[in-house]
Formats: structure tokens, C-alpha cells, sequence
């Protein structure tokens, strides 16, 4: 997929972030970085609304833009921060290359903003337990331990069962959805409603890899479906 930023949309979601010199560039994600512009640039011009649905989609994707900067690290110590960069970038990663499941990767998200937030919480006291530091990079090497132990090597990733561009999309949803409950920028019907979908479309996805293989035709069925439940996301946010 070629790279075609819109250039009225200064803020991506690009889960594949340069993390400024603390580590190199990441790859994460970056499949899947033009697909929601793409599709809002397509959106019909012919209503009214439609400038204004695109600035409100521009205005999510910033807030989604800094959503991921602190699920990586702004404003905590160095130290910390780099652990919790390192530790989302390895979850999606796997998420992305379908070396683990949808599942198992929404639970380790999950664990990774909890102890975000206590991490946050721990900053913000004046008398700290000063063990905390340390629990908190043993809790953290845990779980990427974890996380190695039921990931499946890439090299045992058939190619003709990757889809990237989906798993991307997936994982927008997915930090979307975290983003809208942990700030209220979704009301609960909006939520719901994309929840639903993307549900569907890793059902789906999950019906069409059952058996080992993902042929020609149903990739382009999964991607169908991946087009049709994405411009329904941008429409029910867009509202």
C-alpha cells in the first residue's frame, strides 16, 4: 500500500511512532497507517456535514495520536519509559504479524494500561514506596515473558495467513475503543456500536484461517468485509 497522507490530517495514528531516541524506529502498525485516511478521503462530498464530519475525525485522530504517545511513555522517567515503549511495541507487533491472538492481545493491552496507570498514580504521591520502581520492571519483564512464551516465531506464520493491514485496523479499533472509555470521547452507544463490528470482522477472519489456509477469494471476501465495517466505524464516529 502506497503511502498517501492526507495533508489535512496532521496527526496519525501511526502505531509504528519513532520513539525519539530511545530505541529505533518501529515498523508496528505502519501497514495499516494510510487505510483510515484513505477511506475518510473517499467519504461522498455531497452532504453538507462532511467538513465537518472530517474535522471531527481529524480531532480523534490527534487525541488518538497522543492516546498512543502516553500508552508508550511521555512524561514518565527515562527509565520507565523505555521499558513501557518497548513493552507496547512487542504486544503489537505480535498482534500485527498474527503471531499471537486477538484475544491474548487485548488482555496484555489491558495489563499494559494498569500498570500505566498505577505507575501514573505512584508519580503523583508525595511519599512513594520506593520498591515500586523495581516491581514494576519485574511485573513488566514477566509478562513479556508471557507474551514469548504464547507468541508463535514469525517463521511459523504462514504468509498466506497474514493480514496485516486487517490486524492493523483491528488494533485502531482497539486503542479507539480504550481511548473513548478512559476519556469519555465515545458515549457508550458509539462504543457498543463499533465494538459489535469489530467483532464481526475478526469472526470472520477467525472462520476464514480456521482451516489452516487463507485462500485468494476469501482474502478478498475478509477484506470486503475489513472495507465495509471500517467506513461504518469512521460513519458511527463521524456522527
Amino acid at each position: 500500500m502506497k503511502t498517501i497522507l492526507a495533508a489535512w490530517c496532521g496527526a496519525l495514528l501511526a502505531i509504528g511512532l519513532v520513539n525519539e531516541g530511545l530505541a529505533s524506529p518501529l515498523e508496528v502498525s505502519r501497514t495499516n497507517e494510510n487505510t483510515l485516511n484513505d477511506l475518510i478521503r473517499e467519504l461522498p462530498a455531497i452532504s453538507p456535514s462532511w467538513e465537518e464530519q472530517l474535522r471531527k475525525l481529524s480531532a480523534i485522530q490527534e487525541q488518538l495520536y497522543l492516546h498512543e504517545r502516553k500508552m508508550r511513555r511521555e512524561g514518565l522517567p527515562l527509565e520507565m519509559s523505555v521499558m513501557f515503549s518497548a513493552n507496547y511495541s512487542a504486544i503489537l507487533s505480535a498482534l500485527v504479524e498474527d503471531r499471537i491472538t486477538a484475544e491474548y492481545g487485548r488482555e496484555l493491552l489491558s495489563i499494559h494500561r494498569q500498570l500505566l496507570d498505577r505507575t501514573r498514580e505512584w508519580l503523583g504521591k508525595r511519599v512513594r514506596d520506593e520498591s515500586y520502581p523495581d516491581d514494576l520492571a519485574e511485573n513488566i519483564a514477566y509478562f513479556r515473558a508471557e507474551l514469548d512464551r504464547y507468541s508463535i516465531a514469525l517463521v511459523d506464520v504462514p504468509d498466506n495467513l497474514r493480514t496485516p493491514v486487517i490486524n492493523g485496523y483491528q488494533v485502531w479499533v482497539g486503542e479507539l475503543l480504550a481511548w473513548g472509555e478512559a476519556t469519555g470521547g465515545l458515549t457508550p452507544g458509539e462504543i457498543s456500536r463499533i465494538r459489535v463490528k469489530a467483532a464481526d470482522l475478526e469472526r470472520f477472519e477467525g472462520y476464514f484461517k480456521n482451516d489452516g489456509k487463507l485462500q485468494p477469494f476469501e482474502r478478498e471476501q475478509l477484506h470486503g468485509r475489513f472495507i465495509k465495517l471500517a467506513r461504518e466505524t469512521i460513519e458511527t464516529i463521524a456522527r
